[in-house]
């Protein structure tokens, strides 16, 4: 729910290529561990052991309805985004 509702709000076409959450480059709509670390950092822990330090961090924002601390993956173009279900995608990319 917190992923689909940052790609619904106005800063959703802010994205960044960001290692802070998992040691990783990788593209994600900018939140306030983004804007505040920066997006690439140096001083990140290799993969896989990024994301277990962010973990209780993480864990209790998203109880509290925020994702601020949470990779928020997405591509450039953001605002083509649409909410579908799996069903019906499977049937855009796979006539019948």
């Amino acid at each position: 729910p917190l992923h689909r509702q940052a790609l619904q709000s106005p800063g959703h076409e802010h994205t960044a290529i960001t290692n802070v959450f998992t040691g990783r480059p990788a593209r994600g709509i900018v939140n306030r561990l983004m804007r505040e670390t920066g997006p690439m950092r140096d001083d990140v822990p290799a993969f896989p052991l990024a994301a277990p330090v962010l973990g209780e961090l993480r864990t209790r924002a998203e109880r509290a309805g925020s994702s601020d601390f949470s990779p928020l993956w997405a591509g450039q173009n953001t605002s083509a985004c649409r909410e579908t279900s799996a069903k019906d995608l499977t049937n855009w990319l796979i006539p019948s």
